[in-house]
């Protein structure tokens, strides 16, 4: 079998934490590094559980440190749904590997350089590591292989009523991503809801093992935040989608379309706008916009894979 080349762009996160996990006993990816960047919580936080995810995983790959904030927007965390450390309050042991000092957005470049037509990049955070490499490196775009993102959406948002968290945290980057001719899939907030575990799912993962029992609390901080705030049931494993969406696409309904970042709008700043359903047609329609996923099949395979560890 032969094996994606993956790096991953994350700021880990309760889902990107299980993202990680998961994504570390699928023997479909070879991944290649992991980079951190401020998003869920601040860069502090996010790089030391990328790091902290990535030994506790069993990976052996380098951890580089991102943008510790938009690249011209103010900050907003999300605390409020992750926790004040990412994790739901939940910690791990400290991982031992040594600080890389390369820059994510140079180590980026330099695995597209050394894999040039084979990487796939996968990004569950904001965009703004990605837009720096590609702004530093105008030929980056012509080595990746693809990006499979986790952001936007079609119909509505999460952080504004029109927007998506990672989009909106950093807009800027976000046009430079979906402006640069990349091969894209987005999963938003349209499929990536779909991807819902409700209080019996949680307990079912709690069950497996050690890894399971780490997860199921760290989505408990998510799931009373949101029967607090939204009176929602259930927590979305937005980020997981990305890594099932590379290996069982059949899970997954989508469709080509156009999709534009939306800067100034005072109501739908960081807006994904999507012709999907639109009678005008953008010029550019490359973009794979995931709509759908069959829940079942999604949570039996997220249950098989976790218990792999």
């Amino acid at each position: 079998m032969k094996r994606m080349k993956v790096w991953l762009d994350a700021d880990p996160g309760v889902d990107d934490a299980a993202a990680i996990i998961l994504a570390a006993k699928m023997p479909e990816f070879e991944i290649l590094g992991v980079s951190a960047c401020a998003g869920n919580v601040e860069l502090h936080y996010t790089y030391d559980n990328a790091r902290n995810l990535v030994a506790y995983t069993g990976l052996n790959v380098p951890v580089h440190k991102g943008a510790a904030r938009p690249l011209m927007a103010e900050p907003h965390f999300a605390r409020e749904i992750h926790g004040k450390n990412g994790l739901g309050g939940q910690t791990l042991p400290v991982s031992a590997a040594k600080h890389e000092t390369l820059p994510a957005w140079d180590a980026i470049y330099e695995a597209a350089c050394e894999y040039a037509g084979e990487l796939i990049l996968v990004m569950i955070g904001p965009l703004t590591n990605l837009a720096i490499a590609l702004l530093k490196y105008p030929d980056l775009k012509e080595k990746i292989k693809r990006v499979v993102l986790m952001g936007g959406a079609v119909s509505y948002g999460n952080t504004t009523p029109s927007a998506e968290f990672n989009i909106h945290f950093d807009p800027e980057a976000a046009d430079i991503v979906f402006s640069a001719g990349l091969n894209i899939s987005m999963l938003g907030l349209d499929v990536t809801m779909q991807a819902a575990l409700d209080e019996n799912a949680i307990e079912k993962i709690h069950s497996v093992n050690e890894q399971g029992t780490f997860l199921a609390n760290s989505m408990r901080q998510t799931l009373t935040w949101a029967k607090k705030l939204f009176d929602l049931d259930f927590v979305a494993m937005h980020d997981p989608c990305t890594f099932l969406y590379l290996v069982y696409p059949d899970l997954f309904r989508s469709a080509a379309t156009g999709v534009k970042i939306e800067l100034r709008g005072k109501l739908t700043r960081g807006k994904t706008v999507s012709d999907v359903f639109s009678d005008y047609k953008f010029a550019d329609r490359s973009v794979d916009v995931v709509l759908g996923i069959d829940h079942c099949r999604f949570f039996d395979c997220f249950l098989e894979i976790l218990g792999r560890y």
